[in-house]
């Protein structure tokens, strides 16, 4: 059996797919399919790092045509049971670090926000005896908010808007 041959008969022993055998190997998954398609032969680097990623493999095995290789049969190790994986939309579960401030309903936080915020902008806002010129140093404390839309895993949402 040429090398290529030994090449397949390993991927197979070990059940692996060509593309799992050259991510094992560390190398272009492009190399295993030119290799098993007989478009090119094993490089000396290739056939090392089988020889190091399957030490059970013996290179007189796997370079003499007249020697059989014996590959063991891979043994698929059973999955442990795994836990999903939590999702964006999975509700967390609170920490105690927390603050209380998030514990508290809906409209109490937008609101309680949206007074912060006039308070703050009224504070910091500059004081111009035009109110264009004040407008053009700070634009950024002319934006409000309109809405919040908040989606749930019913596919239900709830709006607020603020206070004026």
């Amino acid at each position: 059996m040429d090398l290529a041959g030994k090449i397949e008969l390993i991927i197979k022993r070990k059940q692996l797919s060509s593309s799992q055998f050259a991510d094992v190997l560390g190398i272009p998954r492009s190399s295993i399919s030119h290799i098993l398609s007989g478009r090119n032969k094993p490089s000396l680097d290739v056939v090392q790092k089988i020889l190091t990623a399957f030490p059970e493999i013996s290179a007189e095995e796997l370079l003499f045509e007249d020697r059989t290789l014996q590959v063991a049969t891979a043994v698929k190790p059973q999955a442990a049971p795994t836990m999903p994986l939590p999702t964006l939309f999975d509700s967390p579960t609170p920490s105690p670090s927390e603050s209380v401030k998030n514990n508290l309903p809906e409209p109490t936080i937008v609101r309680s926000n949206l007074r912060r915020n006039r308070d703050e902008a009224k504070n910091s806002a500059p004081q111009q005896e035009n109110p264009s010129q004040a407008q053009e140093l700070a634009p950024h404390l002319t934006k409000q908010i309109e809405r919040v839309i908040i989606f749930y895993s019913d596919g239900s949402f709830s709006e607020s808007k603020p206070l004026v």
